[in-house]
């Protein structure tokens, strides 16, 4: 009999350096998104901007067009978290699938969704539970789409969120339009997609996302959403390209 404990006893200290990483590689954390933010501006172009000029009368020719869009990310979890991965996106229709041999096209043998009017919101701790293979978006006339990944960061940002975290993500550049693009922005009606993923420390990756159809505001060729801002704050962005704050104006 103390043969066969003393076995017991040696085969749980063998077994216990394989298990606890494997309960470790089980931890996820819920990462909450929302694209509270988004700035479109298309460049007016004339002979005179050595460069730049562009003959807008020719269909085939390119708008040059500047985005911001802000995404607000949240670690929800009670552990500390590395998230280093974000996409922001604007489109004519965005479509989220869940489920098994997700295509580029619609596909009836999956789960497909999105919001159907301006001011609707769709978000994965919410509305939408994903099996875990198969997730994707489908991108109709796509204006922006933005994707960092930084699990190599730039110098000045971290990748780690404390719990309970949350903060504003920039995705800024320049893109060329074409001009049914163009078309599509100047509408007004867009949706907005924002992503980000990470994991817990030792843990696995998990991800979270918001999908939203609004009403962009137009001023002349600059258009914008804006569920952040009070009229005397504006945005300043980080010298690290990413982190985002808000200061009142002086």
């Amino acid at each position: 009999m103390f043969g066969s404990v003393l076995a017991l006893i040696l085969g749980m200290a063998v077994s216990s350096p394989i298990l606890v990483p494997n309960l470790a590689l089980a931890e996820k954390v819920q990462i909450e998104v929302d694209v509270v933010y988004a700035y479109f501006g298309v460049q007016e172009f004339s002979g005179n901007i050595t460069g730049l000029w562009r003959n807008t009368d020719a269909p085939w020719e390119l708008r040059l067009m500047s985005y911001f869009i802000v995404l607000n990310v949240t670690n929800r979890s009670g552990k500390t978290a590395m998230i280093d991965d974000f996409d922001g996106t604007a489109a004519e229709e965005i479509f989220v699938h869940s489920g098994n041999n997700v295509n580029r096209s619609i596909d009836v043998n999956v789960t497909t969704v999105a919001p159907r009017a301006p001011g609707d919101t769709l978000r994965l701790a919410e509305n939408f539970q994903t099996s875990g293979e198969g997730f994707g978006i489908t991108k109709i006339n796509a204006i922006v789409s933005d994707t960092r990944n930084l699990r190599l960061p730039p110098p000045g940002w971290s990748l780690y969120w404390a719990p309970s975290e949350s903060r504003l993500i920039g995705l800024t550049g320049m893109a060329e339009i074409p001009g049914l693009i163009y078309a599509v922005l100047m509408n007004g009606t867009v949706y907005l997609f924002g992503k980000a993923e990470g994991r817990a420390i030792g843990g696995s990756y998990s991800m979270g996302f918001s999908l939203k159809l609004v009403q962009l505001r137009i001023f002349g060729r600059e258009l914008l959403y804006n569920a952040v801002l009070s009229e005397n704050q504006m945005l300043r962005i980080y010298s690290n390209g990413l982190d985002v704050e808000i200061e009142t104006r002086r």
